[in-house]
């Protein structure tokens, strides 16, 4: 009886000793409670695939690696110093083409490294990225390792630096230690499998792109130390809910692109760069903590602290908000009053911030004559909008209302004077435009790839319709260009294949490339009195059958009129020969002033006309 209870003291103290050792390190990294952990950490060699090394000396990584484990391990446990011909070996069996089992079938190739008892030497670490690392910095010596499938990493590692495990496209869980403080641009970007993830209660800085594209990311937890998140910091990834903690300085333009949160509280001292969280295709509602300086909300919709700028309007509602007294709502639109499809807007608003409405489910957007201001972006993917009137705005930014692919009306301010780079491109249902009076500009690809589009009112005013302004207008069939229009930009009538006629003002000097190539109804084009220069290809591909130079030409690019196939007579009015960079349809009649015939039959790329007349 007294063997009896020696034996089960020396077994209960073999047990207590067992879990006095283990305790310890099993606690040193919180996310260790995982059964995904526990599981791995307590694996044995059963199928002959666990292999511990314990290094004295760096760089002997390789020689401590039983040759005949390179293919087989799936679990390698590594200690000690560790130095750069350490990591290219490592990364070497990381990205080995197959993986066999005792018997050299093929298995599963995966790799399980952990590092906790390793140290990363000063000497540095040098990866695809060219990094320098020390023994508390993980450079990027393991990006775009194909196999690695979870890894722990050093107990003293304190930063985890840029590209350090991107790319890795198998890569499913990370343990960090403790004593980690910052995740550099872009660590874990591209980890698209990544699942599990615990950041230590230390961290303070998240950089840009950190998980960018990590899409299998579902839940994290931000640590309450942490002051600063960089752009595009969670973009792509697949998180469904997100607290960000209560000492959040900065939180980066774009964080949270292409996610799909519904809901987002924006922490008292936190402030958003360039005013825009990203495109959040399921977000219904923002509120802002007490006492921010930066940002106030209304009925879920962000504003800067003034109230004058709404900056974000959640994407993810069907456009049905707190509608006030007055405004006429039909069928989820609002047309009457102070309202974009039914939200209430505050006397105080200025302006509609930078991509403000991006991508939201909105039909209608009338602005009250109070906002003076559209950013860049603002309405950008809005597919369900069918309307818009702007009553008051004088300052529209770029790609405002670009890809509405619904958009077939919009009223402007009597007040504004150009028409932004890409401000309707893609709105693919629009089939009439009207501008008002005060606009001189059409700025480049402002109503690009509008195929529905039938006709434009040019204002008296305008002065310069940009490149590729109108290009891919299929339907479009009738231009009245006004008397103040002075240049043409390269491609911007291309592709409008209904186009019949086209006449210039004597105002207009310059008829830039390709400006209406591809417009294969065009029978008939006058370039008016004042035109000095035709762009390379500028008439390619039109069907007219005579060509008139004005007196005033001094320039014909490359090729004017190549595949011109009913082209039968070119005039030239013009007594010097102008500049021709390179003839087409040089068989076709060449007329010119009498008294300019020798000169242009003797004159650069002119001679070649076969067939050269008086006027």
């Amino acid at each position: 009886m007294i063997t009896n209870k020696k034996y089960y003291l020396r077994w209960m103290l073999a047990i207590l000793l067992a879990i006095v050792t283990v305790l310890p390190t099993m606690a040193q990294y919180g996310s260790r409670g995982d059964k995904r952990y526990r599981d791995r950490y307590s694996r044995t060699n059963t199928y002959g695939d666990v292999v511990e090394i314990r290094l004295s000396e760096p760089g002997t990584l390789e020689a401590k690696m039983p040759p005949d484990m390179f293919n087989r391990v799936r679990l390698l446990h590594i200690e000690g110093p560790m130095d750069a011909k350490d990591f290219k070996f490592l990364k070497k069996i990381c990205d080995r083409s197959r993986c066999v089992d005792g018997r050299e079938k093929s298995v599963d190739n995966y790799i399980d490294v952990e590092l906790e008892r390793a140290r990363i030497m000063s000497a540095g670490t040098t990866g695809l990225f060219g990094g320098s690392g020390s023994h508390d910095v993980l450079d990027d010596a393991l990006a775009y390792s194909s196999h690695l499938r979870s890894i722990v990493l050093p107990e003293r590692l304190k930063r985890i630096g840029s590209n350090a495990l991107h790319g890795c496209s198998q890569l499913e869980e990370v343990i960090m230690p403790p004593g980690v403080r910052a995740l550099d641009n872009r660590a874990f970007s591209g980890c698209t499998r990544l699942e599990y993830i615990t950041m230590p209660d230390g961290l303070q800085t998240i950089g840009d792109g950190c998980f960018e594209g990590c899409e299998r990311l579902r839940e994290i937890t931000i640590p309450r130390h942490v002051t600063e998140i960089g752009d595009e910091a969670f973009k792509g990834t697949g998180l469904r809910r997100v607290m960000l903690p209560d000492g959040l300085m900065s939180l980066g333009a774009g964080a949270f692109d292409q996610v799909p949160l519904t809901t987002l509280d924006i922490p008292a001292q936190t402030r958003i760069g360039d005013n825009y969280l990203g495109y959040m295709p399921k977000l219904l509602d923002i509120t802002v903590d007490n006492g921010s300086r930066y940002y106030t909300y209304e009925d879920g919709v962000l504003y800067d602290n003034t109230g004058n700028m709404l900056l974000i309007y959640p994407a993810g509602r069907d456009g049905l908000g707190m509608v006030p007294d007055g405004v006429e709502v039909i069928a989820g639109r609002a047309f009457a009053g102070s309202a974009i499809s039914g939200v209430d807007l505050p006397a105080s608003l200025r302006e509609i911030g930078f991509r403000a409405f991006a991508g939201s489910s909105i039909e209608s957007a009338v602005l009250p004559p109070h906002v003076t201001s559209v950013g860049e972006y603002a309405f950008e993917h809005c597919s369900r909008l069918q309307h818009v009137e702007m009553p008051g705005v004088v300052s529209l930014g770029k790609c405002a209302f670009k890809y509405c692919g619904s958009l077939k009306s919009f009223i402007l301010s009597p007040d504004i004077t150009a028409i932004p780079q890409e401000a309707f491109e893609e709105c693919k249902s629009m089939t009439s435009v009207r501008l008002p009076s005060a606009v001189t500009t059409i700025a480049m690809r402002a109503f690009k790839n509008c195929p529905a589009i039938v006709d434009v009112e040019f204002p008296i005013g305008l002065t310069e319709i940009g490149k590729e302004a109108f290009e891919g207008c299929k339907a479009l069939s009738a231009i009245d260009l006004p008397s103040a229009l002075k240049s043409i930009g390269e491609r911007a009538f291309k592709n409008c294949r209904a186009l019949t006629r086209v006449s210039l003002p004597d105002a207009c000097t310059t008829v830039d490339k390709e400006a209406f190539r591809e417009c294969v109804s065009v029978t008939e084009i006058d370039l008016g009195q004042g035109v000095t220069s035709l762009g390379d290809n500028a008439l390619r591909e039109t069907s007219i059958s005579t060509l008139v130079l004005p007196a005033s030409i001094t320039r014909l690019g490359k090729k004017v009129t190549e595949k011109c196939k009913s082209l039968t007579r070119i005039e030239c009015h013009a007594i010097l020969p102008p500049t021709l960079e390179k003839e087409s349809n040089s068989k076709v009649e060449l007329h010119v002033i009498g008294t300019s015939m020798d000169a242009y039959r003797s004159a650069k790329n002119w001679k070649n006309f076969k067939n050269i007349q008086a006027l």
